[in-house]
């Protein structure tokens, strides 16, 4: 899910922390669920051909690669507030209209445990995410996505909320 955080700053409200928080409890409270299946599959015989035995280890792999991953994401978050976001400049926060293609949309950047692609919530890792961080009313932003590049003029920048 996500790869390398400990060296990523990972932006996040205070209610994206806390339920990542409280993630990383119930999947910890998880672990005795597991070795107990992991225990009681080990009495169906043969570990080679038990599919009980092969699918609880699977589960604790899955269980600690999570735990592992939301463990390193945590003292690397930066908290921020849409309420505070900059409006002169695009930042982490900001809500900004743009004009393509004689269409304007909005899009809120945030970090990547707020997005929300169907609400116009993009990651501040995301290619327009990225690409819209740190411009100006007026800039012109090149964004690469998939279908190729297109061109954003940014009409205006306001707080997220």
């Amino acid at each position: 899910m996500y790869q390398d955080m400990e060296q990523v700053t990972v932006y996040a409200t205070s209610a994206s922390k806390k339920e990542l928080e409280k993630r990383l409890e119930d999947l910890i409270a998880k672990r005795g669920e597991v070795a107990t299946m992991i225990k009681e599959a080990r009495e169906f015989g043969d570990l080679k051909e038990n599919a009980e035995y092969a699918a609880a280890r699977e589960a604790q792999n899955n269980l600690e690669t999570d735990i592992n991953e939301i463990q390193a994401m945590l003292p690397n978050i930066k908290l921020f507030s849409y309420a505070k976001a900059s409006t002169d400049v695009v930042g982490v926060g900001s809500k900004v209209t743009v004009e393509f293609n004689k269409n304007k949309m909005d899009f809120v950047i945030t970090g990547i445990l707020d997005s929300c692609i169907e609400k116009g919530y993009v990651s501040n890792v995301s290619p327009i995410g990225s690409a819209l961080l740190g411009s100006k009313k007026g800039d012109e932003v090149e964004v690469k996505v998939p279908a190729g590049k297109t061109i954003y003029k940014i009409i205006k920048i306001a707080t997220g909320e």
